[in-house]
């Protein structure tokens, strides 16, 4: 029987794609919901046939957002944990995968819980934090900080080109503390009223490095320049194993059409004009002072150390498992 992609992963991956569903973990959780939601409703006639649906349903999920490590790390785990008992029955194997993805999604609840509690004692009792983009994990730790009684305010950029500050700040103005929006390109003009920066991250290479929304970087820099503190807040899930090997992160790239539809490009007389619009920069481990993740704060230097633990050294095999993807 050939297989066919879900409506279900179809939906889920496009929301991905489109920037439909905000935030690296969200995206996340909802892939492999919507995989579980997938293996629930298939019928196969055997565990070979299981296996590569699982393989083909989350190459689709992953093609939907490549620069999410989480969600790679996740597809990993999952693909593994088939492969590892494809000597057993389908129902069997449904059940197994079932359970897997239930223990991911109680590890991602717990690890959020823990960088809550670490990641607010780092807020001083009364700061003003910049933040950029949107990142339910920086939400939810000033969210913490603001349950603790702690004088906070929040400076959010625009994070263009899709605009996710704006929803960050929506979501913040809730917790009735004093919101300021402003454009990307003013961090450096509003840098000296900072006590802090807090992000948010895609990814954490080996060497400490931070891959997240476009602009990132920049807001980095402003701050190591005014010497202002920058935190990231990013589960260990977030770490990428493929970094310990050379493989690099993926930088994804959008649709010209987000910066500068055609019809406008006609009225200003830029047709043909090359538009480049990628999603995400790469922030160096000098520009930033501590990674918040559930297992405490750490340097980013000591990145290499967590995946160390994590995943094993030497690495062996895992570029096959990111290629399977």
């Amino acid at each position: 029987m050939a297989l066919r992609i879900p409506k279900v992963i179809e939906k889920v991956a496009e929301e991905i794609r489109t920037r439909k569903i905000h935030g690296s973990t969200l995206a996340a959780i909802r892939a492999i919901e919507a995989l579980l939601t997938a293996l629930k409703e298939l019928k196969v006639e055997g565990t070979d046939e299981l296996i590569e649906a699982v393989k083909l349903y989350s190459r689709a999920l992953f093609k939907a957002r490549p620069t999410n490590i989480m969600l790679i790390n996740f597809l990993r785990h999952i693909i593994r944990t088939a492969e590892q008992f494809r000597n057993t029955d389908p129902d069997e194997l449904k059940l197994t995968l079932k359970h897997e993805i239930s223990r991911l999604h109680i590890k991602v609840e717990e690890s959020l819980e823990r960088i809550k509690l670490i990641g607010s004692r780092r807020i001083p009792e009364k700061a003003v934090i910049l933040t950029h983009s949107m990142s339910n994990t920086v939400y939810s730790i000033i969210s913490r900080a603001v349950d603790e009684g702690k004088d906070v305010s929040v400076i959010v950029t625009e994070s263009r080109p899709d605009f996710e500050g704006r929803l960050m700040a929506s979501k913040l103005l809730r917790l009735n503390i004093p919101v300021t929006l402003t454009i990307d390109s003013a961090v450096r003009y509003f840098i000296k009223d900072i006590d802090l920066v807090l992000l948010g991250a895609e990814a954490v290479a080996a060497n400490g490095a931070v891959v997240n929304k476009v602009g990132t970087s920049l807001v980095a820099l402003a701050a190591y320049e005014a010497r202002v503190r920058v935190y990231v807040a990013a589960g260990t899930y977030k770490f990428s194993p493929e970094t310990m090997i050379g493989m690099p992160i993926r930088i994804e790239y959008r649709d010209p059409e987000v910066v500068l539809p055609e019809h406008e490009r006609k009225a200003y007389g830029l047709e043909g004009i090359d538009i480049r619009t990628p999603i995400y920069d790469v922030t160096p481990p000098d520009y930033i002072d501590l990674l918040i993740t559930e297992r405490g704060v750490f340097p980013p230097q000591a990145a290499i150390i967590i995946l160390r633990e994590s995943y094993g050294w030497p690495q062996i095999g895992i570029e096959m498992a990111f290629e399977d993807l």
